[in-house]
């Protein structure tokens, strides 16, 4: 007897589910995605170390860890571009809208893949890569 309950309760909720989804089929397709990145705002530059200062300014500030990463210090990263008075967090995506038009843009999607993979540091160019292929995709 309790196997059958089961069923149907499954069975309700399964074509409950279904009847959303259907609904959701109907609605306008509005999008939420951003062509231009958000700046930070209400940011004072003055807390922040200044990495590194090339095609891409990247600032890294530190806070105070909290129970869950065990009291270690939090490290955030933010960018902005040379010349330029917004400052952006140090994503892939930020960085992609900034750059969305031009050779730049060929260079991050190519060479980066991840957020992580901002960060590294060319030791040879003795500079973060990010800025050295920056550069050489725009040298002005």
């Amino acid at each position: 007897m309790k196997t059958f309950k089961f069923s149907i309760i499954l069975l309700a909720l399964l074509l409950s589910k279904s009847l959303v989804q259907a609904s959701n089929l109907n609605a306008p397709n509005i999008t939420l995605t951003q062509d231009s990145p958000v700046a930070i705002k209400h940011l004072r530059i003055s807390n922040f170390k200044v990495l590194e200062r090339g095609a891409i300014i990247i600032y890294q500030r530190e806070r105070a860890g909290d129970k869950l990463n065990l009291f270690k210090p939090i490290f955030t990263h933010y960018f902005s571009v040379k010349g330029s008075d917004k400052v952006y967090l140090f994503t892939l995506e930020n960085l992609k809208k900034v750059y969305k038009n031009g050779p730049a843009f060929d260079v991050l999607d190519t060479r980066f893949r991840t957020d992580g993979d901002l960060l590294s540091y060319d030791a040879i160019h003795q500079q973060y890569s990010i800025n050295y292929y920056l550069s050489k995709a725009d040298p002005a």
